[in-house]
């Protein structure tokens, strides 16, 4: 080829601030939005599904119905969090934590749009105090019948930590409850009635799962009660009766969630099979490996093979090491028992290192270590103070979404008006904190006079540091 030719071309340009208005359209649609077109939705969110299950998993082994599992198969989720012992205490170390803290429902403030209202007022009043008859029931002590609010919590994190999401059924019963100075009649929501993740055999909806959920479908044909009732195999729930909450999902449409199992699957596997390895190791040359050489100028006989094989086949740990050899030059070689057991350690130490980061339980390594420096521990306990948190915070919205929609169902003209103000469910400290730096700071600010010791914040610090009510001074006395 010649030499290249650089020729020189000038290309008109043009510029403009709506390049919508110049380009018109693309491929038939029109780029130029006007306002009103902002009160729909015109793009699909992407998540690959189809005839009611979803495909985000590109893992075969470990797709929906067989990582979380599918009628009487629990999955392979629950099997893990069952066995292995770093799941476990992943999930019950959560679970304890949070489950233990104290909890508290707190008043909701009215938004600054609707200051001076007094329609918006009165119903923030009468909805708190449906709330606190709620609350109240959801916590009330020595319940001979249904959920307590603490096993409620159980079942919301070990569902989602373990298969991935929550689902629960909305279930309420009638009482006559103060509100506005009046009785009146309402459904008061018990704790929902859990509903296990592998009976699901099916998401229904229409167009995406992210807008249009209308209703699950269970898979219940394996129950059999002890008057050998089955009752419906299959059954349809709307999902207006449901309460559903994935846990960090890809998005809103990602039913599944996501199981702190799926990330520590692979490596769990792996150290089961060098446990297996290991284990057999052990049974098979517990007592060492011995080889015993004949001598080619005088070898022994048939009889004299079957005695040593005997000997050897025998021989156990309690007894003392011999063996006697006919006449020639034969030879006994003895591997002790540290040369032909294979010794993993480093890579189940490994192994232990990468689960743990994938269970999100590494602080609790690093904090019961004899090494490493404080500032490493200290950092371990704060990212423990921060995955507890996190998972309070996600039993706290599930719960304000229940209110929240029975609020909705009990007072609908409030609902048509768009006055629903729900209560914030919250929880103390749930890891220890540091309270010696937080007296400093309490004390600082009530100096300042930043801080008033109410009733509230008296009983607050109190339940906090496992003190009797009884010892708060009444402020009325």
């Amino acid at each position: 080829m010649g030499a290249g030719v650089v020729m020189d071309k000038e290309i008109a340009v043009s510029l403009s601030e709506d390049a919508a208005a110049v380009v018109g359209e693309y491929e038939g649609t029109r780029l130029g939005v006007p306002a009103d077109e902002y009160a729909r939705r015109v793009s699909t969110q992407g998540i690959p599904f189809s005839a009611g299950r979803l495909h985000l998993e590109y893992n075969r082994q470990l797709e929906p119905f067989r990582a979380r599992g599918v009628a009487s198969d629990v999955g392979e989720y629950f099997k893990l969090a069952s066995a292995s012992p770093m799941v476990r205490d992943a999930v019950s170390g959560a679970v304890s934590a949070i489950t233990a803290a104290p909890w508290r429902l707190e008043r909701p403030a009215l938004p600054e749009y609707y200051a001076g209202r007094q329609d918006a007022a009165e119903a923030l009043e009468r909805q708190f105090q449906f709330s606190s008859f709620v609350w109240a029931q959801w916590t009330a002590t020595g319940r001979e019948s249904g959920q307590h609010w603490r096993d409620w919590i159980n079942d919301i994190l070990q569902f989602s930590l373990i298969s991935g999401f929550y689902l629960g059924e909305l279930v309420g019963e009638e009482a006559v409850i103060q509100v506005d100075g009046a009785d009146r009649r309402l459904i008061v929501p018990t704790i929902p009635a859990s509903i296990m993740p592998w009976t699901v055999r099916e998401w229904v909806f229409s167009g995406s799962p992210d807008t249009g959920m209308l209703a699950i479908v269970q898979d219940t044909f394996t129950q059999l009660d002890s008057f050998g009732n089955a009752g419906r195999g299959r059954l349809v729930v709307p999902w207006e009766k449901l309460i559903h909450s994935a846990y960090m999902p890809a998005s809103a449409g990602d039913l599944e969630g996501r199981s702190i199992i799926r990330p520590a699957f692979q490596p769990i596997k792996m150290k089961q099979s060098l446990l297996q390895l290991q284990s057999l190791g052990i049974e098979l040359n517990s007592l060492g490996f011995i080889t015993v050489k004949q001598d080619p100028q005088n070898p022994l006989s048939e009889d004299a093979i079957a005695d040593l094989q005997v000997s050897l086949e025998s021989f156990k740990a309690e007894q003392s090491a011999w063996l006697i050899l006919p006449p020639g030059n034969h030879s006994v070689d003895f591997q002790s028992p540290s040369q032909v057991v294979p010794d993993l350690t480093n890579q189940l130490n490994a192994l232990d290192g990468v689960i743990g980061k994938a269970l999100g339980n590494s602080h609790k390594l690093m904090g019961i270590s004899s090494h490493g420096s404080f500032a490493a521990r200290s950092d371990a306990s704060s990212e423990a103070r921060n995955n507890y948190e996190h998972l309070g915070l996600y039993v706290s919205r599930v719960a304000e979404k229940v209110l929240r929609r029975f609020l909705a169902l009990n007072f609908p003209l409030d609902a048509e008006r768009g006055l629903i103000f729900t209560p914030s469910i919250n929880h103390a400290a749930i890891v220890e904190p540091d309270k010696q730096r937080r007296a400093s700071t309490l004390s600082t600010l009530a100096a300042a006079g930043l801080l008033e010791a109410t009733p509230a914040i008296k009983r607050q610090l109190l339940e906090e540091n496992n003190l009797s009510l009884e010892a708060m001074v009444d402020p009325e006395s």
